[in-house]
């Protein structure tokens, strides 16, 4: 009979999966005072490239965290990204042209395991660890919380209460296979070669190229080292047999282009088959699926890392307010309506994109050819838009049951996009800083935009504001008055002001006449309303928050 230890609400969270999903979990919610159990069935971290790009988007979510730092001295910065058909270039996206909003315009090329080994670092520096060789073989729930049954390396099973499970171990997800979860997929299988090469040519080192020739397709991925990462992609039918090897890839080079390009020492070459899939459910009660557990797609794109590290931040902060009582039940609801949009756009995005790299179509290939120089040039926002989208600035959540917009008329910029960025100054500072600065809280930002109104209506609204959130809030939410010129009943409080001297701030969030927003702690925009609806936000603070004075069991 087997022995079996109990270790009882030890803590808060159970992650499963040390992968960079759950490495980024794990560090969030320890920033967020929530301790957690990390454990993953691997001996040891894996040491192979795998995924390599890391977006804006989520090098913005790594600076609220502190390791952006560390991940930009590591890796390298690919300014743009170059796409050919049958030698003609298609387009070229210039990172720095067309993200100027972000603080990262460019994709940080860092291999996976190194990402992991930041991650890692700043896991101990929080201590965190990761139990390795500890394997899930077992889940059940009450409405108290979880109990999940743990097998280590030397046989030994232990039996964890906790209040939360998530699963962030991968495609094969262990915890999706115990809830039962269906895993539906396409009809559309891919496969793929993937390495690492030295390559000799005449294009810019260390940008992203893509080309693609009458069915066939090969990207190259600039890295630190000095060497590219090469994807190949492949009918199922097409499939060369065998290992992947220094041939093969140069025979898809030849085929494909750049001309006259050379690969060399050759390594890390593996081959994989995709048929893109999406969990029927991200939730499951007290049990969460994040990152490949949650939906796997084509590399195509090279998303997938992503999504899943901002699968892992979407649901942070609104599982640790739940967990400190602090929200209300349909705050932890909305992880799987917004998160399960974006998992379901990013399949059929891929999925297009990939079969139009793969046709054979003729009259498909004339087109392609034809008219996508033709496409991207005459209609220049069209590189703004696929710009966005690939440093995945462009995700929002307009019909995400959290987010409320009750302006009387709204603009470009809605509730539930990402909040710009701009240049501000920080109480009585000389010195301008970044918004983004302000982000790095733990907390919900609420901005309350004064513009050029009179300072008397200024001063009451904000204390209408103040009053509002009082003491009652303050762990959920940092209250900051925007204004453009000094109003002297708030002096004193110079660090709840900031001055947008230029006006920059509320140009880009089109608030020339004032308002109110609250930004969330991923940084979205949660609430936006008009200057005076202090009701509005009222409702809206107490639909989704609880009172510090009546925290709520979780």
């Amino acid at each position: 009979m087997t022995d079996v230890s109990q270790t009882r609400a030890a803590h808060d969270v159970l992650i499963v999966g040390a992968g960079p999903v759950g490495l980024t979990l794990a560090n969030d919610l320890l920033r967020r005072g929530i301790s957690c159990r990390l454990i993953d069935s691997a001996p040891r971290a894996a040491q192979k490239t795998k995924a390599l790009g890391i977006h804006a988007k989520t090098l913005e979510l790594f600076a609220k965290m502190g390791v952006a730092h560390t991940a930009i001295e590591r890796g390298l910065k690919s300014p743009a990204f170059r796409l050919s058909s049958d030698g003609k270039r298609i387009a070229r996206i210039d990172f720095q042209e067309h993200l100027l909003e972000s603080p990262y315009p460019y994709v940080l090329m860092l291999p996976q395991h190194e990402t992991e080994q930041l991650l890692t670092a700043h896991l101990h520096s929080q201590h965190g660890a990761i139990e390795w060789r500890a394997e899930l073989i077992g889940v059940t729930q009450d409405e108290q919380g979880a109990d999940a049954v743990v097998r280590h390396a030397d046989g030994k099973v232990e039996q964890i209460r906790v209040g939360f499970v998530v699963g962030c171990d991968g495609a094969h997800s262990t915890v999706r296979h115990l809830l039962g979860l269906h895993f539906a997929g396409t009809t559309f299988e891919q496969s793929f070669a993937v390495g690492n090469v030295r390559l000799a040519w005449a294009l810019p080192y260390d940008e992203i190229v893509a080309c693609v020739h009458r069915g066939s397709f090969i990207a190259y991925f600039p890295m630190a080292d000095g060497r590219h990462r090469v994807v190949i992609a492949y009918e199922l039918e097409k499939v060369p047999p065998g290992e992947v090897t220094l041939e093969e890839i140069q025979r898809v080079i030849e085929t494909c282009g750049p001309v006259g390009a050379r690969a060399s020492e050759p390594a890390d070459l593996t081959r994989f088959h995709v048929n893109q899939r999406r969990a029927e459910h991200y939730r499951c009660g007290r049990i969460f699926l994040a990152g490949d557990a949650a939906h796997i797609h084509s590399p195509i794109g090279a998303q997938g890392m992503n999504t899943g590290i901002q699968d892992a931040l979407n649901l942070s902060w609104k599982l640790a307010l739940t967990i400190k009582g602090l929200a209300a039940p349909r705050l932890l609801e909305s992880y799987e309506v917004e998160r399960e949009q974006v998992g379901e756009a990013l399949l059929r995005g891929t999925e297009r994109a990939t079969r139009l790299a793969l046709t054979r179509n003729p009259l498909l290939l004339g087109l392609r050819t034809a008219l996508a120089p033709l496409f991207f040039s005459s209609l220049p926002g069209t590189a703004h838009r696929l710009a966005e989208a690939l440093s995945e600035i462009s995700i929002a959540y307009p019909q995400s049951p959290i987010v409320v917009d009750s302006r009387d008329k709204k603009g470009t910029l809605l509730a539930g996009d990402r909040a710009p960025n701009a240049l501000i100054r920080v109480g009585g500072s000389a010195e301008s800083c970044p918004l983004f600065e302000i982000f790095k809280s733990p907390r919900s930002i609420l901005l309350v935009l004064a513009a050029r109104q009179e300072a008397e209506a200024v001063e009451r609204h904000w204390r209408e504001v103040e009053a509002l959130l009082s003491t009652d809030y303050q762990e959920m939410i940092e209250l900051y008055l925007v204004t453009q010129s000094a109003v002297s009943g708030v002096q004193q409080e110079g660090k709840h002001i900031l001055y947008d001297v230029t006006g920059e701030l509320h140009r880009r969030y089109e608030a020339e006449q004032g308002g109110v927003v609250l930004i969330r702690p991923d940084g979205y925009i949660g609430f936006w309303g008009q200057a005076g609806v202090t009701e509005a936000l009222r409702s809206y603070v107490q639909s989704l928050f609880c009172p510090q004075r009546e925290r709520r069991p979780s």
